[in-house]
């Protein structure tokens, strides 16, 4: 039978062609159509998932890694996906769709590749294993940026980068490389730990040492200052003691001032009144010893002498 009629499903891009145009389209469409006349392209809306795994490819420094992912698409573009792919509804229609929806998975594939051999290809193994996970944003640039996807009428949604590895011979000797630095590390902290601890002694040694600094420094300066005292008192005592022997000297200058004017005879009388005979005497001679020049001749008996002194001779 010619006529048919089919409702589609509502993630079911409808677009109906007559004489090799469009006369309808939309989402969900219900139609009765000729067959004969009419061909109907159903493009699916929904998301779609794909997989990639890329092997031997080569970092900067010639080393084989693999680069495993997933992809997430959507058609957005009906009219580019119906000219790219062969959505006629009819018979073996899930086949062609899976057929196209598997050719845009290889050609996109196709581009993540050129993508990703391009990125290897900068770096060496080490830092591309550190740096896996912006593989993924490389791609999704590179893709948004492609002519063939583009072409395709997709939108990619997602792009994630699973896995880089490298080969089992190369991931040895990364990891015993790996393994030396961590040792390495580790005797670097143990070594820094006891520098730090030396470190630390000797800023506990130093003030320590500056603590006994500062107090020498201030039982120097309490010193100084008593000595500085010390000199102060006897610069004042010996002040004090010139005045005492300037008020001395001066007492004595008067009194030298006060016996200038006394009679020198009378004072030798008060002293010859009280005087003891034999002291009167021995000065008597004195004198006559001091005028001895003077005298002529003087007799001095016995008897004399016994009557001055009061003793018999």
């Amino acid at each position: 039978m010619a006529i048919v009629f089919k409702k589609f499903d509502p993630v079911d891009y409808v677009r109906v062609i007559k004489s090799g145009r469009c006369v309808k389209e939309g989402t969900g469409l219900s139609l009765l159509y000729n067959s004969l006349t009419t061909n109907i392209l159903v493009i699916p809306m929904t998301a779609f998932d794909g997989a990639f795994a890329f092997d031997d490819l080569t970092t900067s420094d010639f080393q084989s890694v693999c680069v495993q992912g997933a992809l997430t698409y959507v058609i957005r573009d009906y009219q580019k996906a119906a000219e790219m792919g062969d959505f006629t509804y009819g018979k073996k229609y899930e086949e062609k769709r899976s057929g196209a929806l598997n050719l845009f998975c290889r050609r996109i594939n196709n581009v993540i590749k050129e993508i990703v051999i391009r990125e290897v290809g900068k770096k060496d193994v080490r830092t591309l294993l550190k740096e896996a996970d912006q593989m993924a944003g490389f791609i999704v640039d590179g893709l948004k940026e492609d002519e063939t996807v583009a072409s395709l009428g997709v939108q990619i949604l997602a792009v994630n980068v699973l896995g880089v590895t490298a080969k089992p011979e190369t991931r040895k000797a990364l990891e015993a490389a790996a393994r030396e630095q961590i040792l390495k590390e580790q005797d670097d902290a143990i070594y820094k730990r006891r520098n730090a601890a030396i470190e630390q002694e000797r800023l506990i040694k130093e003030n320590e040492l500056n603590t006994e600094i500062q107090i020498r420094r201030t039982e120097l300066e309490e010193k100084i200052k008593l000595e500085e005292k010390n000199t102060e008192l006897v610069e004042l005592e010996v002040e004090n003691e010139k005045k005492r022997a300037e008020e001395q000297a001066f007492a004595v200058e008067r009194m030298i001032k006060a016996y200038e004017n006394v009679n020198v005879a009378l004072i030798e009388a008060c002293a010859l009144a009280n005087m003891d005979p034999g002291k009167l005497m021995a000065k008597a001679f004195a004198e006559l010893g001091e005028n001895a020049g003077k005298i002529g001749t003087l007799n001095i008996t016995p008897d004399l002498l016994e009557t001055i002194a009061g003793k018999k001779v």
